[in-house]
């Protein structure tokens, strides 16, 4: 799907592949979104295509431009925005009578491309697309908090492939409440910085913008159909140019409203917006007007002077609506005697409702409280973020508090961030991590504003591939994929070949649009260190075109002993989803990755390592009851952290949830919402009828946070959690149950090193300048796991005999040797193996290494099954049109914050600091031994088994490994 998704989808049959040969076809006056979309296009699916004028060509992507295109159905807002998209088998072509329109098609296939398998596709159709509302975006407050200019760069960015249109950023601001009236010790900012002496002092030290930073604000957005709306708010919330003026506030500058019975205080504010006018290049300037308790008559001149003047620049004025507010008292009513020409946000029902801005056909803007303000980790106006299920399943732009009206009297709607809480502590990113997922959703509903024909579970699913866009450096998607449990993120990534410009790092920072990729016709290994020892149970990659044959998995605890733990074919490029019995392990390789038929490189866009499979998704569930029909049951089991379940509010409360068959299960994970569980109960039963307590919990805090309760392992169908007492009296919320068993299984091999001095489970120990070891190492071997009391542990040197393991062993000898190891126990088996330099007591010297010597390097394993083309079935979708919509039950407050009752406070846990991943040497680490060596192996035992993994390998020899050097005390360099 598309986000915002297409008004209009005519599918046909089949895929068209976009290849490295295809080009994009531009007129001259079309070159400039050409050539972003080029460099997009090659940041988000790896193709690099030349952007050219003329005729196209069989496979090219065409954008037109053609001014005399219209579409009747669109109208107006489609001659604006709109454009059509045509997939057929010969080519891709954009048609728009506008630049902007032209720029979202681009958007739109970004978005579809990268949902299919490779990144490289279209399905084969037609759209024709364009927006319900004219006005569609955010407001960002960086008067009370400091926002970098990369971070609001990186938002233009985000909210141009939403095709959100608006970034209006409050400039100037100042906290709320202040002892004894008296504002000028208070916080405040005003965040632009204009190099003219007049204007020394006004600007914050604690952050602003100058001209460069600005100029590059508006050179981001004009190329993508963006405008910045500035606003300088006046005459209330003004405390920072009252400071750098304080002859025009009210009470000798202590206050941080303006004195408006003084004209020079309008002389000066004019004269402080003609500064900065020549910065600003959109067509509209915003100067507050909101929430100013003094004079009315004189509020009333001042907001008409202050309109004139911006009209009389060349711009658009735009203020926060308060008439109705501000007539009281005063013999008008509402809007008269106001200049009507302004923009308005329309921001609470008391001061200027959405009714109110309807009857005075005024141009506004959605902007309200209620429904549409976040004030970060406040206890009022959404703390913790919109409530965007909500907002998508059952919200229009023309609805507010209560009121509706008419969507042709309505310019459309944005959302807004306002830090009110100047001594909390938290930074961009925290805010990001609130409000993220609000941009799509705003985005979907303001562009196509009917009621979605896709779930909102659906939604996000789609949004985890969609991803926020291209060319961000500061922001990233913190939204959990449904289902997942990613340990990697953010971890330490590294990788045996690469080319250059695509770091195995890629694969590991969050970000969906950076890639890992080989270097040419080499074999590769990556590894990931989780920082410590997890329970794993599965990989989760998603593999460029070029995806490797296959590959095998090896884990270990300290990254010198590996096991193997299975080996995998790859199906092709896109998602490839691996899991495995659960094993603990810090370090995590996929080794013998090699290019498939037709490529001479490897490339992934992410590698997860997946934590312990939660076995409650998609469980049936039951309940007490819900809140609303909007909050089932079954949301707490959907894998998806977006959605909730919210329970009904009197009597005993409690959910359940079916797993479809009975399985041994030791922990629950609930992730609450701020109306959190202060007393609760889990249960099990196996036939929903019986069940038994298996944990109690009681005093737990209150907001948003997430447990995990375990108990010993049960048997059990059936898991119920039942409340006792909640933190916010009626209400309780769980975004999700997790059920899991991290009992670890199966078979493994541990292992130690003893030599002189000793050494003990890893590498460590003293050497020679050689990075060798001066006399034999002994190898001690055991085995682990649930199946390691019945084990039969085994190990060869070279390709000896396999010998039957009693004791620690010596391996002697200074030439390169093979040690494999493997411990069987019934059906299972492990293979394993450890990297080590030795120099034996009289062993013939060698010269001194500079490089590590690579010799016979084992073979990879042959795959002989191609990947075939994927079909793709995501195909964009129109959404159903439903008659009216639903409208939200009333809660207009106008004069104080609406309080709700989401959570307060992010979750906060201890995460350990990820160290060095160990050094990853050119080596392919795919073992010469092959499976059907493996078997005889086995077969000599005498045990009938069958070995479900290849064997590692213990490489012995001179020079092969450089370790830390050491002055030796048996005569070696001195280093």
């Amino acid at each position: 799907m598309v986000v915002p998704s297409l008004h209009e989808w005519t599918g046909g049959a089949g895929t068209v592949e976009i290849k490295p040969t295809s080009r994009i076809v531009v007129s001259a006056a079309l070159n400039q979104i050409g050539e972003e979309f080029s460099d997009d296009l090659a940041e988000m699916t790896g193709l690099e295509l030349d952007v050219v004028t003329g005729a196209s060509q069989p496979g090219d992507i065409s954008l037109v431009l053609d001014i005399a295109d219209k579409y009747a159905t669109g109208g107006e807002r489609y001659d604006a925005e709109g454009y059509k998209l045509d997939v057929s088998a010969e080519e891709v072509v954009v048609t728009a009578p506008t630049e902007t329109g032209a720029y979202y098609g681009t958007r739109s296939i970004l978005q579809i491309m990268t949902q299919t398998d490779g990144r490289n596709k279209l399905p084969v159709g037609g759209a024709v697309d364009w927006p319900d509302y004219e006005a569609r975006g955010f407001i960002l407050d960086v008067g009370r908090r400091v926002f970098s200019a990369d971070f609001v760069d990186d938002y233009i960015k985000m909210m141009s492939y939403y095709k959100l249109n608006r970034f209006q950023i409050h400039l100037n601001d100042n906290q709320i409440f202040v002892d004894n009236g008296d504002w000028r010790e208070s916080y405040m900012g005003f965040r632009l910085k204009s190099d003219n002496p007049k204007y020394a002092g006004l600007a914050s030290a604690d952050g602003s913008y100058d001209r460069a930073d600005w100029d590059g604000f508006e050179a981001t957005a004009a190329s993508r159909g963006v405008q910045i709306i500035p606003e300088i708010d006046v005459p209330a919330h003004a405390a920072a140019i009252i400071k750098w003026r304080p002859d025009i506030g009210l009470n000798g500058g202590k206050s941080d409203h303006l004195d408006l019975s003084k004209a020079e205080t309008t002389e000066v504010i004019k004269g402080m917006f003609d500064e900065f006018m020549p910065w600003f290049q959109g067509a509209e300037v915003n100067f507050g007007a909101d929430e100013y308790p003094g004079n009315k008559a004189q509020y009333r001149q001042f907001y008409n002077d202050m309109a004139e003047h911006i009209r009389a620049t060349g711009k658009q004025p735009g203020a926060w609506g308060s008439f109705t507010e501000m007539s009281k008292g005063t013999g008008m009513s509402g809007v008269e005697g106001y200049d009507k020409d302004v923009i308005i946000n329309s921001w609470n029902n008391g001061w200027y409702g959405l009714n109110a801005a309807a009857a005075d056909k005024m141009k506004f803007i959605n902007t309200n409280d209620g429904t549409l303000y976040v004030v970060p980790f406040a206890d009022y106006y959404h703390g913790n973020g919109l409530n965007n299920q909500w907002l998508y399943t059952d919200w229009l732009p023309n609805m507010a508090g209560g009121e509706v009206v008419d969507p042709s009297q309505i310019m459309g709607s944005m959302f807004a961030v306002w830090n009110d809480l100047v001594d909390r502590d938290y930074n961009e990113q925290d805010v990001h991590g609130l409000i993220e997922r609000s941009f799509p959703v705003v985005a979907q509903k303001t562009w196509t504003a009917k009621a979605p024909k896709v779930s909102y579970a659906a939604f996000n699913t789609a949004l985890d591939k969609v991803g926020m866009g291209p060319s961000l450096g500061t922001i990233k998607d913190t939204t959990p994929a449904a289902g997942a449990v990613d340990l990697a993120t953010g971890k330490p990534a590294a990788a045996t070949s690469t080319k250059a410009g695509h770091p195995a790092s890629n694969l590991t920072d969050g970000d969906q649009n950076t890639r890992w990729e080989s270097a040419d016709n080499k074999a590769a290994a990556l590894s990931v260190d989780l920082g410590s020892v997890q329970k794993v149970g599965g990989i989760a990659a998603e593999w460029a075109a070029n995806a490797p044959a296959g590959y095998a998995v090896e884990t270990s605890k300290d990254g010198v002993f590996w096991d193997r733990v299975t080996t995998h074919e790859v199906a092709g490029a896109g998602p490839d989803q691996l899991t495995f019995p659960t094993t603990e392990a810090r370090f995590v390789r996929l080794a013998g990755l090699t290019p498939s038929a037709g490529f001479d490189t490897v490339g992934a866009w992410s590698l997860g390592v997946q934590g312990v499979t939660n076995v409650a998704v998609g469980a049936v569930a039951t309940a007490s009851g819900n809140e609303a029909p909007s909050l089932p049951a079954n949301q707490a089991f959907d894998g998806n952290l977006a959605t909730r379940w919210s329970a009904n509010y009197n009597g005993t409360r409690w959910i359940a949830g079916d797993l479809g068959k009975e399985q041994t299960v030791n922990e629950v994970t609930i992730a609450w919402e701020g109306a959190s569980a202060k007393d609760y109960t889990v249960s099990t039963s196996k036939d929903g009828s019986s069940w038994s307590i298996v944990a109690t919990k009681t005093g737990m805090p209150e907001n948003k946070r997430t447990d995990v309760v375990s108990f010993v392992p049960v048997t059990a169908r059936h898991i119920k959690v039942e409340v006792q007492a909640a933190n916010m009296g009626i209400y309780l919320s769980a975004y999700e149950i997790e059920v899991r068993n991290t009992d670890v299984t199966g078979l493994g091999i541990t292992g130690t090193l003893d030599g002189e001095p000793n050494i003990t489970g890893a590498l460590d120990g003293e050497t020679n300048v050689d990075g060798i070891f001066d006399v034999e190492p002994t190898v001690t071997l055991a085995a682990t796991g649930a199946a390691a009391a019945d084990a039969v542990i085994e190990y060869r040197i070279g390709n000896g005999t396999w010998t039957a393991y009693t004791a620690p062993f010596a391996v002697a000898g200074y030439q390169p040797t093979l040690v494999d190891y493997r411990a069987t126990s019934g059906e299972e088996a492990f293979a394993g193996y450890v990297s080590l330099a030795l120099n034996t007591p009289g062993a013939s010297p060698s010269p001194e290494p500079t490089e590590p010597v690579v010799t016979d390097e084992p073979t990879e394993p042959v795959v002989t099954d191609e990947p075939t083309e994927p079909v793709v079935t995501d195909e964009p979708t129109e959404p159903v049109v439903t008659d009216e919509p639903t409208e939200p039950v009333a809660t207009d407050k106008p004069t104080e914050p609406v309080v709700t009752d989401e959570p307060t406070e992010q979750v906060v846990t201890d995460k350990p600091t990820a160290p060095t991943v160990p050094a990853v040497t050119d080596k392919p680490t795919v073992p010469a031994t092959t499976p059907a060596a493996m078997a005889n192996g086995l077969a000599s035992t005498g045990a009938n088994v069958a070995m479900l993994g290849l064997v590692g390998m213990l490489l012995l020899g001179l020079g092969m490994l450089t370790m830390i050097r050491r002055r030796s005390a048996r005569g070696g360099h001195e280093g």
